[in-house]
Parts: structure tokens; sequence; C-alpha cells
């Protein structure tokens, strides 16, 4: 049977995330490939276009069908029960531990997303992770074959709109990302406090990014900053953010800083490296791959007053920013659109000679 059309869906189809990204830059693709394609979702934002997830003909033998994997979602038994032809894709879904005393309703999605995930093992053609880490969950419920296919990334949607936010000649030190528990912005607001009490009190932590229904992690992180004595200059919650805001935030920071406990691969870090700035980052899970050596890494286990030290030689040091940046330049060229684009056509042929 040849392959005719490449179908997408997914539960929550979002404007500007790297899920949301990755399913139009690879509607794009096929079509440029010649193949039919349409995107299926449950919750669509304004500024995008799909059709309901239940409008899928599941009938077509000559279409496939890719599942972006992320949440606790109805959609995933629909797509598991109803697709002819099945595509796994896997961002991940974050631990339930990390929402249980901020979350339960998050916390009970987690969980059902990651018991659900198993129930894929040997119902897929293919499957394709963003990251090595993910790949290993899936393998480890049986679920293959894998291919590690990042996230198409858009360089070019976030570009500067030419005014710095700060012109106090502050150090500014930035993280990108939720307010959420596995984003760990517990640990950057104590290690920003040894920073600025023992080794730059000219600096500013500013933490860009959204937070779930109640803000109840974000209300308490805001009380946590406000007990160690930083102020909201000294902490910026800056929230959700246009495209060029966030350059320019890139364009302002001295530092990015991810001490994450959890990711499946943190778009933010190649952000940063496209925007030139050295990075110190925890480790673990997903940024041990995205990063792949390169940055400043901080080992697990290490305490706030060590990372700020490293905070603080990497800042002041000119010579050891601009290494660190070559280094993480050369690791950029990895996720090239060229690179990444040409994983997708790999699976797609690899898929296409499966259905005969």
């Amino acid at each position: 049977m040849r392959l005719t059309a490449i179908h997408q869906m997914l539960p929550n189809y979002w404007y500007g995330d790297a899920i949301g990204n990755t399913v139009t830059g690879m509607r794009q693709l096929f079509l440029e490939w010649g193949y039919q394609s349409q995107v299926y979702a449950d919750i669509v934002h304004d500024k995008l276009s799909a059709h309901d997830y239940r409008e899928y003909d599941t009938d077509d033998p000559s279409a496939i069908l890719i599942y972006h994997y992320s949440t606790g979602s109805q959609v995933n038994r629909y797509a598991l029960e109803k697709a002819r032809n099945l595509v796994l894709m896997y961002h991940n879904v974050t631990p339930a531990s990390f929402y249980i005393d901020y979350n339960p309703e998050a916390a009970d999605n987690c969980l059902r997303g990651r018991d659900f995930l198993r129930r894929f093992s040997g119902k897929t053609l293919h499957a394709m992770a963003v990251s090595p880490y993910n790949a290993r969950e899936l393998e480890d419920v049986g679920v293959g074959p894998v291919s590690v296919v990042p996230c198409l990334v858009d360089f070019d949607g976030r570009q500067p709109s030419g005014h710095s936010p700060y012109e106090d000649g502050k150090a500014n030190i930035l993280f990108v990302g939720r307010i959420s528990p596995n984003k760990n912005h517990e640990a950057l607001i104590k290690t920003f406090y040894f920073y600025k009490k023992y080794h730059n009190p000219d600096s500013r932590l500013t933490l860009v990014g959204g937070y779930g229904p109640g803000a109840v992690y974000q209300k308490q992180m805001a009380r946590m900053a406000q007990g160690l004595g930083l102020g909201p200059d000294d902490v910026v919650f800056a929230g959700v953010a246009p495209d060029e805001q966030i350059a320019d935030y890139y364009r302002a920071a001295d530092l990015f800083l991810c001490l994450s406990l959890h990711e499946g691969f943190c778009i933010p870090l190649l952000e940063a490296m496209k925007f030139q700035k050295p990075i110190v980052a925890l480790n673990s899970t997903g940024v041990r791959d995205t990063m792949g050596g390169a940055g400043a890494l901080v080992p697990p286990g290490a305490g706030p007053h060590e990372i700020a030290e490293m905070v603080a030689e990497v800042v002041g040091n000119k010579d050891l920013a601009a290494r660190i940046v070559a280094d993480q330049n050369s690791r950029l060229e990895y996720f090239s659109r060229e690179r990444t684009v040409a994983r997708i056509r790999r699976v797609v042929d690899q898929v296409a000679a499966a259905m005969g």
C-alpha cells in the first residue's frame, strides 16, 4: 500500500510551544513532500487551525497518523484504538510526584499519562522520541522501534524588538520556562540568593514563563524570594511574554541558568545557545542529552552555594564564557533544521516500507 497521507493528532494544539511548533513545522514538510496532511486535536489555540480529533478518518489504509504524546488526555485512548497505521512521537510526561502538593488535577493527569503509555507497546509501526532520554522511557515500556527525532525549532520565531528590558548595568541571570515544580525554581532562587549576597550584589534573576491555575507554586516561590530578602527588582517574575520580548530577555542576559529536575528536551537551552549566552545547567534527565557535554554542567546533588560559585565564575570570566559559547555553538549544529528534517524523512521512509 503506497503512503499518500501523513496526519498528526495531539490533545492540545498550542501556539508558540514546543509541541505546537513541531506539529506545524512537520505538517509543512509533509505538504512539501507531496503528502496530504491535516492536524487533529481536542483543544486548539485561537491562532491555529485543526480538525476535531474525532473527525479523523480511521479507515484510510494509505495514511499514517503521528500521535504526539505528552499528557494523560482522553485523546490517547482514541489514537490507540482508532488509528490504523500509528506512529508515536513521545515528548515525555512529567512525573506526577512534582505536582501532588500543588495541583492534584495535574498530578492525576500525569499519572494517567505515564500509566497509559505502556499500552502502545506492540501497537505502533514506529516511534519517535525527541531525546535519547525519552527513547529510553519508550523502550522501558516496550514501545518500539524508536528513532530519536528532536523537536523542529523555529529560531526565526523569536526576534528581539531592539529595546532592552534593562538599562541599569546589572548582571542578568535568566531562566525561561513554566513556573512549575519540575523546573525547580526553588533552586534557581536560592542559587541567585547566594550569588547576589556573596559574589555580585549588582545582579538580577529574571524568570520568564506562565503558571498553572491558582498559581500555587508561583506564589510560594514569590514568598520564598521575599523571605530571603529578595525584592521584585531582584527576582523578576516576568510571566508569559510575546516572542520579541522573550528575545529581548535573552539578549539582555549574561547567563542562562537551568536547574530543572525533569525535562524531556528543554528548547530554551537551544534558544540560549542561539543567542550566544553561556549556560549553567543541571546535568540530568533530558537536559543532559540536549546539552551533549556543552555548557557548564552542574552535577546532581550540588548545593545552591556551589552553583552560585559556578555562576560567578562564568559571569566574571569573559574568556571562560566565550569558550563555553563556542562549545555550545558546536552542539547547536546537531539540532539544525537540515539534520532534523533528514531524521523525519528517514522515519517516513521506514514507515512507508513497513506498510508495503
